[in-house]
């Protein structure tokens, strides 16, 4: 099987997690997932040697790892979870989340260590109603620290207490034992205030800045010259005196660090809102230094906040939270860690990095990209360092995120963050895993692919690192989709073949491991490294793995296959299977007979419907048949069973063409074959121009901030007879590049408020309608396609998710279950009644600026890939 002509037609090998055999069963997570103390003391008695040891798992969410002065590993997370271990492989659960609240392991009785974060955040109150909000400590000796009977040196632990996505606090608490009960000090940021007092989430809390539990006015009172601010500053507020979560952040997630010089103390932190924050803070006290007024740092440029401190990375709302700096003695870099997306299993958070030979900045990613700019598009920013992912016969990984990094006495790296799962059902279920670094030849620290149980790389010869391997790149999106796994081989005469074409070269990196480099045919490089490991929950022999960092951004693992196994090969070959065949379909299916040098024979559990050789017969509603295959390689055969939906052939709705005859006046008439005969109304500036490209299109052209000034109106009932076979929206257009990239080229809306499906400028496009969600964020129009040229874009969505095309090929897909959205509710997508093109109101958000539109048509059904390719043909 080493032959690369029977890899050349493999485009994906799609191992989805759906499909996976798992080692480890759902109600295994479960229970690992709150593992006791006892259970895990236990565990500890059990050998550690790299030959036959695995690890035992704790779960705490977002773990901040120290090493103790007494040689422990200790682990806390949030809702007070905590764990400890002496060897990084074997943990021993020291507290679940709130296990106890009167007697917590490092916080004591919660209400009296933080009751006067408590005051503004965090108990029995907004999001927390009936139980409390502390989340995301991190803990560090302070070798500065006064103690008022004399004494110096502390362990200080910063964490958040938190009602609202924006209402929050940091404080801090102190102990001259790592393993003690630590004393509060005191709440030194505040976030979500406003100068009108109004009540936020479901609270009663008055949120006005001066509330004297807030430190803001004695901070006024001492003034920038002592230490404190001269006033508040107008960028914290809207111009109705609300919070303005654009520009400023949410106080959570502080991480602290000494800089490179081991005398100044910092602490990050921050999320979604305005972003990430750096503050220096006094070592001697734990208190924040403020700046005092706003600037600009003379090293970063990044713009400096007179209370938050400096700007690093985020803003107007995008995702990312967790941040996490490390100082790296050996590579005299500082490298931030940031997790965007949302941390649900299906939420697509993923961890990102960036460095920085400075501690305010800037901090860049592979591509030389400054975090400080990813306030918009964030997926172009950062390396992204695992996403949703699976091997053969292990669990599916999901939601890999929030990490720290430990760097051991002996220079060793650690990679530790909290993992959830691909199971059905989703349990949400979270374990810690600690994986190790090592750096690659450009000093980026590159994450092994497995769990870290005690092993280290090695030189390897040539014949041990040549050979076919389970291969996943883990890309640059954020989004909730599982990757598909695909097969890669490295020949003996330096080249790539399978997911991808090039070449491979492995060198000594003089540190007692091998380099390995990827260039890509398509000039992507890869940097990183070989690691002979062992799969995670398994007793079988070590296997090697590389993992490298793209030029791209992207990470890249690989785990060594058995090309001569049979029931491995099958069993490969069977989950293969899954991404040669389409989801759903109106049109005959090409059903492979011939998978990896594997058989395959089809059987239909409905003939008629989808026939044994994958001919198709349209159906008037979507039906699911069931298509088994049976495997064979040499003398092992396998089954599997595959769904595919059949739907019904798409059909017109309605169309405009914006030709000459259909325009009278402010009314545009709809092309023949449409279902409706309304005409669309040109509403404020739009109007029908000459394009020198397309002829007669449509332009719409709005000032910036316009809401609903012009657009073009569809009739109030486009989508009002649409099923669960879906919908399609299909139109070519050409936009500007000062259109803002949330500006909706399509909208339907039920009441005039809140859109229950759009696709914007960017091509995100969403479902947000009566429960269900979906929001296609992978497709990019910013890196995808090009502003101010003709593209076409198409838009799919039925009760098994959404598709996104871009000039015939798909760019963007979220496999989720909407059946409810097409429900006939008041809320169903059936009920809208505002359609638009041009416009739309989420967020707020601005009409398009200036648009071009032509050849606009909602089509009932979904439309086919090849119907897609069809209409971007212009047949």
């Amino acid at each position: 099987m080493k032959k690369k002509n029977l890899l050349r037609h493999l485009l994906v090998c799609s191992l989805s997690a759906g499909l996976v055999l798992s080692s480890l069963s759902p109600a295994a997570i479960a229970a690992e997932g709150d593992t006791s103390a006892d259970s895990s003391t236990e565990a500890e008695t059990e050998t550690t040697d790299q030959e036959t040891a695995s690890a035992t798992h704790v779960s705490v969410h977002d773990p901040s790892i120290f090493k103790g002065d007494d040689g422990l590993y200790y682990i806390i997370g949030s809702h007070t979870a905590s764990a400890v271990s002496s060897d990084l492989i074997t943990w021993t659960q020291l507290n679940t989340d709130y296990a106890t609240t009167t007697s917590s392991p490092f916080y004591g009785n919660l209400q009296e260590t933080f009751a006067e974060p408590f005051e503004w955040a965090g108990y029995n109150d907004g999001d927390c109603v009936g139980s409390y909000a502390i989340w995301a400590p991190d803990a560090v000796w302070n070798p500065y620290y006064e103690w008022e009977d004399g004494d110096v040196g502390a362990w200080m632990l910063y964490c958040c207490t938190s009602s609202t996505w924006r209402r929050s606090c940091i404080c801090y608490l102190v102990s001259k034992d790592v393993d003690g009960t630590y004393t509060y000090g005191d709440t030194i940021i505040y976030s979500g205030f406003t100068t009108t007092g109004e009540t936020d989430g479901n609270s009663t809390r008055d949120t006005s800045w001066d509330n004297d539990y807030l430190n803001l006015t004695e901070l006024i009172a001492l003034g920038s010259e002592n230490g404190g601010i001269d006033e508040i500053s107008e960028n914290w507020f809207n111009d109705d005196g609300s919070w303005n979560h654009l520009y400023a952040p949410n106080a959570i997630d502080p991480t602290v660090f000494f800089d490179a010089s081991g005398e100044k103390f910092y602490m990050t932190y921050g999320s979604w809102s305005g972003g990430i924050f750096l503050l220096e803070l006094d070592p001697t006290t734990g208190e924040a230094i403020y700046p005092g007024t706003d600037s600009v740092d003379e090293v970063s440029e990044n713009y400096v906040d007179r209370y938050f401190g400096i700007h690093l990375a985020g803003g107007n709302h995008e995702s990312g939270e967790g941040p996490y700096i490390q100082y790296d003695e050996e590579t005299g870099y500082y490298y931030l860690y940031e997790t965007y997306g949302s941390l649900t299993a299906e939420g697509g958070y993923n961890m990102r990095l960036f460095r920085s030979e400075n501690v305010t900045g800037p901090y860049v990613d592979a591509e030389g990209n400054n975090a400080a700019d990813n306030g918009e598009s964030n997926d172009d920013y950062g390396i992204k360092l695992i996403g949703n992912y699976s091997f053969y016969n292990q669990i599916g990984k999901r939601a890999a995120g929030h990490n720290s990094m430990l760097i051991d006495g002996d220079g060793s790296r650690y990679l530790v963050y909290h993992q959830r799962f691909d199971v059905t059902p989703q349990l949400e279920a979270h374990e810690v895993r600690v994986h190790q670094q090592f750096l690659n030849e450009d000093l980026w620290p590159v994450t092994a692919v497995y769990e870290y149980i005690g092993e280290t790389p090695e030189n390897y010869e040539d014949s041990e690192v040549i050979g076919s391997y389970e291969f996943v790149n883990h890309g640059t999106t954020t989004d909730g989709s599982m990757i598909d796994t695909e097969l890669l081989t490295l020949y003996e005469d330096g080249t790539v073949d399978g997911a991808f074409t090039g070449t491979w070269t492995k060198t000594d990196s003089g540190n007692g491991y091998d380099y390995v480099t990827f260039e890509s045919d398509d000039g992507t490089v890869y940097k990183g490294y070989f690691f002979r490991q062992h799969k995670e929950n398994t007793e079988e022999d070590a296997v090697m793995t590389f993992t490298a960092i793209g030029s791209d951004n992207s990470c890249i693992w690989g785990s060594m296959a058995d090309m001569e196994d049979p029931e491995l090969v099958a069993g490969i070959a069977s989950v293969m299977l899954s991404g040669l065949l389409p989801t759903s379909t109106s049109e005959s299916i090409d059903l492979p007979t011939e998978v990896l040098g594997a058989s395959v024979t089809w059987t239909s559990a409905k003939p008629e419907i989808a026939s044994d050789s994958g001919e198709v017969t349209p159906q008037e509603k979507l039906v699911k048949v069931t298509l088994t295959a049976e495997i064979t390689y040499e003398d092992v055969s396998v089954t599997e069973d595959y769904t595919v939906v059949v739907s019904s052939a798409s059909s017109l709705i309605v169309g405009y063409d914006f030709e000459e005859a259909s325009v009278n006046g402010s009314t545009v008439a709809p092309v023949s074959g449409s279902a409706l005969e309304e005409s669309a109304e040109l509403v404020g500036e739009a109007a029908i121009i000459t394009d020198e490209t397309r002829g007669s299109v449509l332009q719409v052209t709005n000032e910036e901030g316009a809401t609903g000034v012009s657009y073009l109106n569809l009739p109030s009932d486009t989508l009002g007879e649409i099923t669960t076979t879906g919908f399609s929206v299909s139109m070519w257009v050409n936009i500007s590049d000062d259109t803002f990239e949330h500006s909706a080229l399509f909208e339907a809306d039920a009441d005039g408020t809140y859109p229950l499906t759009r696709i914007g400028a960017n091509l995100i496009a969403r479902i947000n309608a009566n429960g269900a969600y979906s929001d296609v964020t992978e497709s990019l129009l910013s890196t995808s396609g090009e502003r101010g040229t003709w593209q076409h874009v198409v838009y799919t969505a039925d009760t098994y998710g959404i598709r996104v095309y871009l000039n015939g090929e798909l760019v963007g897909e979220e496999e989720k279950d909407l059946s409810d959205s097409f429900k006939k509710a008041p809320t169903g997508l059936c009920n809208t009644i505002n359609v638009y093109v041009g416009c739309g109101y989420i967020w707020g958000d601005e009409d398009c600026r200036n648009v071009l539109f032509d050849d606009v048509r909602i089509y009932n059904g979904v439309l086919t890939a090849t119907e897609v390719q069809t209409l971007y043909a212009g047949e």
